[in-house]
């Protein structure tokens, strides 16, 4: 018994476009040649390039029924005459596809050359459509070099190719050139709601959003995958998240989230229960990795505040900004930012190795395992509240010439002698130094003003903060350079100081250059290195004055240290009329009695718990290696 069958047409072939104004995507195309056909300038050889599945070989068809309608040329085709419906059928005698893979050598060329003579049968041009025209042989490009340029009055070409650069520049500087771009997301999801309108299907936003998103720019890749979601349905005939994704093998949204909020919370175990259990399913895991790095960019962009310029979440659900906000909060920048460094890192490998379920697996193991850095600002507010009576500073050996063991001693109070300020030069601010119980109205390190300059100028400030000490004066700001290198860059900056701290003090301020070795001549005390860690000490006055052993001169009797910023760890006391002393070397003892105060060694123990690296300067190392 014969059967009647039905011929199916696919989604790409069943409602492809058949006017310029439904060609959806590329109206930068469309545009350009509605306008050309209205004005009558047509050119003789057309290029259509892009990707595929963008609309390129539609544009051809509609722009040879534009051609060839009774009606044209015209932008409007009427869709009703015999050249539109032959066209459209791909049955009209003078529109010849021709599959450049195929029909490639230069005896196809020279067919095409003979035929060129011949009138159209009935229409108006004699058209070429070659798809693919890159799979074209040398010597069929040289053939064809002649025609190309200059054809027949009755004859267009129109090339199409994903490959132009694989063309000879000869061709391609005969043909006007039209690039296809990447079909948006938004677009594509529109289309494909317009499609399961017209079939009649019920499918859930969530699914046609995968699918969007799968289709990465291509409209006929995105049609393609939802005819497959259309035969795969569900007995109810609706199509869900959940199947789309089992049929082309890739994670849902939910599941990627679930993995990468895993990661944030630190639960490797969980994470890689996820990547498994994704594996055992057959996700594609190379896809999955890609998902991964998107939620990790699109993490960073919900960091970031309201703007109404475009942003990636523009296209994501509301219930999906809601999650990713929500991740969000919980984890910082800087984190969110390697996360995504170790996760494109990861990509470049997995896509390259034979082994990407091992290398996936590792990734998200790492990453959730990764211990949480912390930025300077917050080091330095953990640092600054810790008490510093509990921990009094170490005092000086005995007669000895040389330091012994630190030994623990009452904190000094604001009148005692030996009154001590600690700071760590490098990662911490000039503006929070470790202060003892001492107080006094002397100049201070201006946090304010560093505030200020910090939101007009961070990077002046950054520089600031690691090198000058900034001490006002009435109308006179005075900043200490801590060495040449970073004179250097703040005397070519004193006009952007002065005028940022003008403006912050409401009066003019006038700018001073000060060198570290000069602000401690001034201040009638002088500084030794003590060790490799970029610590230093600032050696009494009476040393200064010629003691030859500094540790017994600082047993001398001592005044209160006057208010002045400091720019490392330092001992200071009170100015003396002597000259200052030269700089030296700390001997072993002296470094290691430094070290042993337990308010030094509450910052390094601070630095290591919070895992910071310390960049110390070179010629703190420089002084360390001589000591030795």
């Amino acid at each position: 018994m014969a059967e009647s069958l039905t011929t199916h047409l696919v989604l790409a072939r069943k409602w492809r476009p058949e006017r310029f104004s439904e060609l959806v995507g590329q109206e930068h195309v469309t545009r350009t040649l509605s306008e050309a056909l209205k004005r009558g300038r047509i050119a003789h050889a057309f290029l259509f390039t892009g990707i595929r599945g963008v609309g390129k070989t539609t544009a051809a068809r509609i722009l040879a029924r534009c051609l060839n309608c009774e009606k044209g040329p015209t932008a409007e085709p009427c869709g009703q005459c015999a050249a539109c419906v032959e066209i459209r059928g791909g049955r009209s005698l003078d529109v010849s596809e021709i599959d450049g893979a195929t029909y490639r050598k230069i005896e196809d060329a020279r067919a095409i050359i003979e035929n060129l003579s011949y009138r159209p049968a009935r229409d108006r041009f004699k058209i070429y459509i070659i798809d693919e025209a890159h799979q074209l042989t040398d010597s069929a490009f040289n053939a064809l070099l002649k025609t190309l340029e200059e054809p027949p009055p009755h004859v267009k070409f129109i090339l199409a190719t994903t490959e132009p650069q694989k063309m000879p520049e000869t061709i391609l500087s005969r043909l006007q050139r039209y690039d296809f771009r990447r079909i948006p997301y938004a677009t594509i999801l529109e289309r494909l709601k317009d499609l399961a309108r017209r079939e009649g299907l019920e499918a859930d936003e969530t699914a046609l959003r995968l699918l969007a998103r799968e289709a990465g720019g291509s409209m006929r890749d995105a049609e393609r995958m939802l005819e497959t979601a259309m035969a795969t349905a569900s007995a109810s005939g609706k199509v869900t998240e959940a199947e789309v994704a089992s049929s082309l093998g890739v994670a849902s949204r939910t599941t990627v989230l679930k993995l990468a909020d895993a990661i944030l919370e630190k639960n490797a175990a969980g994470a890689l229960a996820h990547v498994r259990e994704l594996k055992s399913r057959g996700a594609n895991l190379e896809s999955l990795g890609r998902d991964l790095l998107e939620t990790f960019r699109n993490l960073a962009v919900a960091k970031l505040p309201a703007s109404d310029a475009d942003s990636p979440l523009d296209d994501i659900p509301d219930h999906e900004v809601s999650e990713l906000k929500r991740l969000a909060a919980g984890a910082s920048s800087r984190d969110i930012m390697r996360l995504f460094r170790l996760m494109a890192d990861s990509q470049e490998q997995i896509l390259r190795s034979p082994y990407p379920d091992l290398l996936l697996e590792m990734a998200v193991v790492r990453m959730a395992s990764l211990a949480a850095v912390i930025d300077a600002d917050e080091l330095l507010r953990a640092i600054g509240s810790t008490p510093a009576s509990g921990t009094p500073p170490a005092s000086s050996g005995g007669g000895s010439g040389s330091r012994g063991a630190a030994k623990p001693e009452p904190a000094p109070s604001p009148q005692s002698s030996g009154a001590r300020r600690l700071r760590v030069e490098g990662e911490v601010k000039a503006d929070a130094p470790l202060r003892s119980e001492s107080h006094d109205d002397g100049p201070r390190e201006l946090p304010e003003l560093r505030d200020f300059i910090r939101g007009r100028r961070a990077a002046l400030a950054g520089f600031m903060e690691q090198g000058a000490g900034l001490v006002l004066d009435g109308d006179l700001l005075t900043v200490i350079a801590r060495n040449d290198i970073y004179t250097r860059y703040l005397n070519d900056n004193k006009a952007v100081i002065s005028e940022l701290a003008s403006e912050h003090l409401g009066r003019a301020i006038r700018v001073e250059l000060s060198a570290n070795g000069a602000a401690n001549s001034a201040a009638g005390r002088s500084t030794i290195p003590l060790a490799s860690n970029g610590l230093t000490r600032e050696l009494p006055s009476a040393a200064a004055a010629g003691a030859s052993n500094p540790v017994v001169a600082e047993q001398a009797p001592k005044k209160p240290a006057p208010s002045r910023p400091i720019e490392s760890i330092r001992e200071f006391a009170p100015a003396s009329p002597a000259t200052e002393a030269a700089r030296r070397a700390a001997t072993p003892e002296e470094r290691q009695a430094v070290l042993a105060d337990p308010s030094v060694r509450r910052v390094f123990d601070t630095l290591d718990a919070r895992l910071v690296e310390l960049r110390m300067p070179n010629s703190a190392e420089a002084s360390a290696k001589e000591s030795k």
